[in-house]
């Protein structure tokens, strides 16, 4: 309950129990409620302007133009392309016989199916026999890693395209993803010869370029797409709000309405 008559400021009493004023009678409760409302929206719309901008570049970046909607479409095909056979690996033991294609989906297997062993992959890491094979090995597998993260990074980050370091950022991550690819399948060759000298008659595998080709052609579109984008300096289409950043009254259109309402009460 109000202390005081929003209108004349009559103090009011436990008494004053009914809605009306006991001196002036206007409603205590719904006096100046059109100027509240009209203030709580001009703040509204007023908030609306200020985020309007974000809303634009965000919605530029991915889909306002068709070179974004390719950006778009490219941004996790790398990822699909780890999903291709990248490779196998044979290995022969008396009574046990193993072949495997390798690609991301086997890796993440073999790990939820064996555990993640720290102590096993210690040992093996600084076996004398097995040792620079695991090493070559674990290279190559962090590096694939890496790539499918910061393919990740890089799909989110899409939707920043329109900031500031929008495009030089687009252009940057696919190229540290053209070098962990070539990295992890260099490491991936050198841990099959390795393993293949090592164990003689035990390990064989075999390379599978075509998972790694297809990375690597991805991201190389994916830095010619962003290289046009910058070349034909494609600018974002901001919607005009700038008449909600004044207050109500200093609006174009409440004025151009004023005026009218005017007008036409003096035609009347």
């Amino acid at each position: 309950m109000a202390e005081f008559c929003p209108k004349c400021n009559y103090k009011l009493k436990l008494t004053d129990w009914r809605p009306e004023c006991p001196k002036c009678g206007v409603n205590v409760m719904y006096y100046g409620i059109e100027d509240r409302l009209r203030e709580e929206a001009d703040k509204a719309e007023y908030n609306h302007a200020k985020s309007q901008p974000k809303y634009d570049r965000l919605k530029f970046s991915l889909i306002g133009h068709p070179l974004s909607i390719v950006r778009l479409v490219l941004g996790l095909l790398p990822i699909v392309a780890t999903l291709l056979p990248m490779g196998t690996v044979n290995y022969v033991l008396p009574y046990l016989e193993k072949h495997a294609s390798v690609n991301l989906i086997s890796i993440v297997m073999f790990i939820v199916d064996n555990g993640f062993d720290v102590d096993l992959i210690l040992k093996l890491l600084g076996s004398d026999l097995l040792g620079t094979g695991m090493i070559y090995w674990a290279v190559s597998l962090v590096c694939l890693v890496l790539m499918v993260v910061l393919t990740l990074v890089g799909f989110f980050l899409l939707t920043l395209s329109a900031a500031k370091k929008g495009i030089v950022r687009n252009i940057t991550i696919p190229s540290i993803g053209i070098v962990l690819a070539t990295v992890s399948f260099v490491f991936y060759n050198l841990m099959i010869s390795e393993l293949t000298s090592a164990l003689p008659g035990i390990f064989t595998g075999s390379v599978n370029p075509t998972a790694y080709i297809v990375a690597v052609l991805i991201f190389v579109v994916m830095i010619a797409v962003n290289v046009i984008y910058k070349k034909k300096n494609i600018q974002v289409k901001y919607k005009d709000v700038s008449e909600f950043l004044l207050p109500y009254n200093e609006r174009p259109s409440t004025l151009a309405k004023k005026a009218a309402s005017e007008a036409n009460e003096a035609k009347a």
